[in-house]
């Protein structure tokens, strides 16, 4: 009896349980840090959830060079490639459309207007910037870009074709390349399993930043309107996608897998952090081969920042309302319907940033005056940051978990046995 009790006591606790444990605890213990500058800590934040991406690119260029060749044996490359990328832009436009929609329901209201011009954000890189980042003049030199999953992606699928040209000569080498690829993965899976101990240093941290913020509860109105539109993108929109692509399926199974991963990214507000253990939880929880999800996934963390096309919306159209009473014109509406998701597209090349550089580049773009306009919400930009990510990271696994089950390379797993 009491070894039976000490067994159950000594069991694996639920990944998710664990990542949302250290938040609570690490949130708690931020409140109560006295106020300061808070730069050590941040610091210290920074590194430590250096953790959650330690593996990832490793991982993805032995396995997606692996996964891609293993597609194109089975002549599915394209068409995971493809299917990929169409949900992602699907899903941006979509919830850049949603952003606007709940920005005019509920209202983010007025914001106070400030002279403040010292506030500054990193540059979106342009179209010419990405493309020259994705095709480097020496291919080795995609291995270096650590902020930037694409151009790592397109090598390895580049080497992946390159194994089908002679199947015995190349055998050795996709055999080293699979072999890495699963050393990866045990390695990224210790990781994710210590993962939490990082993300009680990095909610330590955001709350006591949020604590420093000054004219936090200005952004009342827009927090909630931002936060309704989450609530609603998560369990009513992903849902019923999900259910219309494959109604064998419990969507809302689907969307428990991914707890763990959306914790860790409403903690860090980085489009990679909380990859690793996305990539864990998509084989060991949804059961997705490592075929279509090491393909699909980077793919989807490149061109999927949905939640961050949202957030950029609602909180756009909150900019120009509070320098105006006029109102919002159809040409203004059409013209951020067409922007927007331009705009959001192209955060996946900068992950580790947030709305606010999106917004800095839709107000420049817009003209008008506005050029400055981001400076009015730059103090809600870390909570912008957060729940973006989180979105981001739920409709990002959903793109590759439907890519997935329509070319049949996923086999259900029952909820007990999710890690």
């Amino acid at each position: 009896m009491t070894a039976h009790i000490l067994s159950g006591m000594l069991a694996p606790m639920k990944i998710w349980l664990k990542y949302l444990i250290a938040a609570v605890v690490g949130t708690a213990a931020g409140l109560v840090i006295p106020a300061g500058d808070g730069v050590a800590l941040d610091a210290l934040a920074a590194i430590a959830l250096n953790v959650g991406r330690y593996m990832l690119f490793p991982l993805m260029f032995f396995s997606v060079a692996v996964a891609s060749f293993e597609l194109h044996e089975d002549r599915k490359l394209a068409r995971v490639w493809g299917r990929t990328i169409l949900y992602s832009v699907v899903t941006v436009m979509a919830f850049a459309l949603l952003g606007l929609a709940g920005a005019f329901l509920f209202s983010p209201g007025r914001i106070p207007l400030t002279s403040d011009a010292s506030i500054h954000v990193e540059a979106l890189p342009g179209f010419l910037g990405i493309l020259g980042a994705v095709i480097p003049g020496d291919a080795f030199a995609a291995l270096a870009s650590a902020g930037f999953l694409l151009p790592i992606t397109l090598l390895a699928t580049i080497m992946g074709l390159g194994f089908a040209f002679d199947r015995t000569g190349t055998k050795p080498v996709v055999s080293f390349f699979d072999s890495m690829s699963r050393i990866c993965w045990q390695i990224n899976s210790f990781f994710v399993e210590i993962l939490p101990l990082p993300l009680i240093l990095a909610a330590a941290a955001r709350a006591a930043t949020l604590t420093r913020t000054q004219r936090l509860g200005t952004f009342g109105p827009l927090f909630l309107a931002i936060g309704i539109e989450a609530v609603f993108a998560i369990f009513a929109v992903l849902p019923l996608a999900l259910y219309l692509i494959d109604r064998k399926r419990n969507p809302y199974k689907t969307l428990f897998a991914l707890t763990a991963p959306a914790i860790a990214a409403l903690v860090s507000g980085h489009g990679y952090v909380q990859a690793g253990a996305t990539i864990k939880h998509l084989k060991e929880s949804l059961g997705i081969r490592r075929r279509s999800s090491a393909v699909s996934l980077p793919l989807a963390l490149a061109f999927g920042r949905a939640g961050s096309a949202m957030v950029t919306a609602t909180a756009f159209v909150a900019v120009l309302n509070s320098y105006s009473n006029l109102g919002l014109g159809s040409g203004a509406i059409l013209w951020m319907i067409a922007v927007v998701p331009i705009t959001a597209l192209a955060l996946g090349a900068v992950p580790g940033t947030g709305p606010i550089v999106a917004l800095a580049a839709l107000c420049v773009a817009y003209g008008r005056g506005f050029e400055s306009g981001y400076v009015l919400v730059a103090p809600a930009a870390l909570p912008m940051a957060l729940v973006a990510a989180a979105v981001d990271t739920i409709v990002s696994a959903c793109i590759v978990s439907a890519v997935a089950d329509i070319d049949g390379l996923a086999e259900p797993k029952d909820l007990r046995h999710f890690i």
